[in-house]
């Protein structure tokens, strides 16, 4: 009899379990970038300083922050996804200002929008299949015309696809209702200037602190251009 009790508390252990684990991945990822530049007037060097050779990306569920170990004038960018909300917010250390943009909003045209399975890479020991998105801004005031990209995941870093269908921006919503995770390799081409490869070197499952997400008070918030 008392063996069936212990085996009864030990199933309402398992099946509680699994009713409160944590459907979608929620951690912090360090990622490393490296630089190839197509342009004799921007050294990897250079690159480098201004956006930062690391990042590292503190995700939750509904929102997720950005932080750049860029060295330049401006020192740190931080960009904050607030999909509850439908904003960005992106922040330089050495700036008074927090630019605020709608996810909603496009300013670009799709080129090419397609899933290779076959396309793979190794990340941490993970094999992570690719998804190629390709589009072209619309903005005149557009820096990079076109963005080339590569995105490799891994199923086991899963993204709630029904939070991300208002981020249109960049079309990030179609890589996440084809992936339904996390991208731990990102390769970008930005045509006639550089090629930059962000890879994950470290991801650690753990709760973060809604500090992390918090606006600086002393600082004024605009509406991007």
């Amino acid at each position: 009899m008392r063996i069936k009790v212990i085996l009864i508390k030990l199933l309402i252990l398992i099946i509680t379990g699994h009713l409160s684990a944590q459907e979608y991945f929620e951690g912090q990822i360090d990622y490393k970038i490296d630089y190839k530049s197509m342009n004799e007037n921007l050294p990897e060097i250079l690159l480098s300083q201004v956006m930062g050779d690391s990042f590292t990306a503190y995700i939750r569920e509904d929102r997720y922050v950005m932080i750049y170990n860029s060295k330049a004038d401006l020192g740190w960018t931080k960009t904050i996804i607030r999909l509850d909300q439908g904003y960005r917010y992106i922040e330089y250390e050495n700036s008074d200002t927090i630019y605020k943009s709608d996810l909603r909003q496009n300013q670009a045209k799709l080129i090419e929008l397609r899933k290779d399975i076959e396309e793979t890479k190794t990340v941490l020991g993970e094999t992570c299949p690719s998804i190629k998105l390709k589009y072209e801004s619309t903005d005149p005031n557009a820096i990079f015309k076109i963005n080339d990209g590569i995105y490799y995941y891994s199923p086991k870093y899963k993204l709630n696809a029904d939070l991300y269908k208002i981020y249109n921006s960049g079309f990030w919503n179609k890589y996440v209702e084809l992936s339904k995770a996390i991208s731990i390799r990102n390769e970008h081409i930005y045509e006639g200037f550089f090629k930059s490869i962000s890879q994950a070197v470290k991801i650690t499952e753990s709760e973060i602190s809604d500090s992390i997400f918090i606006l600086n008070e002393n600082k004024i918030i605009v509406e991007a251009e």
